[in-house]
């Protein structure tokens, strides 16, 4: 689309305009003369696309670095799982193998720590001695019980295995507790070193994973429409790599800025560019699907906008234009449309106070007419009041001795 010419400003006002009109009555202005006509007033925007098919995919890097290989070139036919390049993976492969000797060291220590559980089985076999000698102890006093109640034995030797007992039964007390605080111990430490080797484990899985994504592959059988690096390019995550997929229905994929939306639907017709080296070809698309909300986008210029997803399909395609997902094109989306109105060249408007006004050739002279305009197309505009059709208008109305009254030819 052009770029919209300014209306001009007359410096002097139409006040000026009229003081200054006497002396120059006696000169003829030569100027070049345009005719109010009917016709189509259309206003447009432009906006950049990306051509897209319905099989496609964009395959973005996972992880970063330097790359190493690029397999494939554009137009190359792929399968399924085939490698199309390979980022470095040095980086990852030495904290691999960091992480695994950290778990290998953490093993190691838990080994040692609770491999024989030796405390623990020490503390089981206290317990068995303690609970044994309790148990000969009770055999012990009930014997004395019955040889004291048949006067063979003093209330003293009673007293004291009764004691006896007792102190066996505290024994089996103490060597149960004290076996609980091993096992739960023992526990405990199991429960760290489990917590670490998982920590280390899940990392290790991480970094393993993202060392698989060094390879990247086809997605899909299909064709490389876009290859975007090449050996040697840095990449991070979420760096477009490459666009894989099958030459299915060709779509045009653009964002229109919110202002421009109102008059955009589905069913519109645009006007796509494929800028190609020699030659510029424009072909006819129709509007498929406006998204309902708006998106971020962020221009060239790093200014984000909110834009609204446009999808639209082409037309009839010249034979041999080759047309490929990931080409850049121009979208032209007409946003008002005037048909059967009254028109003048836009250059021919001019603006004085906030109104607007061209230079009327009545009887061989320039005079002032005030109108009122509506649609501005990229090169008339529409003409709602103050003139008539086949009137003649002076196309530039800056041109130097232009006054009311001022004889034109």
């Amino acid at each position: 689309m052009k770029k919209w010419k300014k209306r001009g400003l007359i410096g002097a006002g139409i006040a000026v305009v009229i003081v200054i009109a006497a002396l120059s009555m006696s000169k003829a202005v030569d100027v070049e003369e345009v005719k109010v006509i009917r016709g189509d007033v259309a206003a447009a925007v432009v906006e950049k696309g990306k051509v897209t098919s319905e099989e496609s995919a964009d395959i973005y890097s996972e992880i970063q670095g330097k790359v190493n290989t690029v397999y494939v070139e554009e137009g190359n036919t792929v399968a399924r799982g085939d490698r199309l390049a390979e980022i470095d993976a040095g980086d990852l492969e030495a904290q691999i193998a960091r992480l695994a000797g950290e778990l290998k060291s953490i093993e190691g220590m838990e080994k040692a720590a609770l491999g024989d559980a030796s405390q623990v089985r020490q503390q089981e076999s206290a317990l068995q001695q303690a609970e044994l000698s309790l148990e000969l102890a009770e055999t012990s006093y009930q014997r004395t019980q019955q040889l004291y109640a048949e006067g063979a034995v003093t209330r003293a030797e009673l007293e004291r295995s009764q004691n006896e007992m007792e102190s066996a039964s505290e024994a089996v007390v103490q060597a149960r507790a004290a076996l609980n605080a091993a096992r739960k111990l023992g526990e405990g430490n199991r429960l760290q070193y489990q917590g670490q080797k998982e920590s280390l484990q899940a990392q290790l899985n991480r970094l393993r994973e993202q060392k698989e994504k060094a390879v990247v592959t086809a997605p899909a059988d299909g064709t490389v429409f876009a290859a975007g690096i090449e050996q040697g390019d840095f990449v991070s995550p979420g760096t477009l790599m490459f666009t894989v997929g099958k030459a299915g229905k060709i779509r045009i994929e653009t964002y229109v800025s919110t202002k421009d939306i109102r008059n955009i639907k589905s069913g519109n017709n645009v006007r796509v560019l494929f800028k190609m080296p020699g030659k510029d070809t424009e072909i006819a698309g129709k509007i498929i699907r406006v998204n309902p909300a708006a998106e971020e986008r962020v221009s060239s210029l790093g200014i984000t906008e909110d834009k609204i997803k446009v999808i639209a399909e082409l037309g009839e395609k010249p034979g041999e234009l080759r047309i490929t997902p990931g080409m850049s094109v121009d979208v032209t989306f007409t946003t008002q449309e005037e048909r059967d109105v009254l028109a003048v060249p836009r250059e021919a408007v001019f603006t004085d106070n906030g109104k607007d006004y061209v230079w009327v050739i009545k009887d061989g002279k320039a005079v002032l007419g005030e109108i009122t305009t509506g649609v501005e197309g990229d090169d008339l505009i529409e003409i709602k009041k103050g003139l008539q059709e086949g009137q003649q208008v002076i196309l530039n109305p800056h041109q130097e001795g232009l006054a009311e009254g001022v004889k034109v030819k």
